[in-house]
């Protein structure tokens, strides 16, 4: 996806100096990128998040197993623990005050809804769920 930026006048035109032929500001601004981290030693292509590893889907796993064991617990505790996997291999964890929850509330939808919303555009590859934290260690 493309992004648009906004730089002054004054740095287009330094932009220019740099422009070789028909170039566009977005060839010369690479072209600077890669002198300067040829020169760093830095390789910053290889922490870019690439169309191949946009997830595809969403795994959700509750402890304990059963979604209905589940959701009585968080019923009980009013509060339960997020271990958040995204594409990249890092992990987030986060409490989650489910005092709303009741019997024929949709556990899957309000994680969907909530902390799970823009799971994709995020990167989320896989969340485990629990009203005791041990469980996601």
């Amino acid at each position: 996806m493309d992004q648009n930026i906004k730089i002054s006048n004054e740095l287009y035109q330094r932009l220019g100096v740099h422009a070789k032929g028909f170039d566009t500001p977005a060839n010369v601004i690479e072209r600077i990128l890669d002198f300067y981290e040829e020169k760093m030693g830095v390789d910053s292509k290889v922490e870019i998040k690439t169309e191949t590893n946009v997830p595809t889907s969403l795994e959700i796993v509750f402890y304990p197993s059963s979604v209905q064991d589940f959701q009585q617990e968080l019923i009980k505790t009013k509060k339960a623990f997020l271990l958040i996997h995204m594409a990249d291999g890092s992990t987030a964890y986060k409490g989650w005050n489910a005092s709303s929850i009741t019997e024929s509330s949709n556990i899957r939808s309000n994680l969907r809804s909530g902390y799970l919303r823009g799971w994709k555009r995020r990167g989320i590859v896989k969340a485990e769920v629990s009203t005791n934290p041990d469980d996601l260690t």
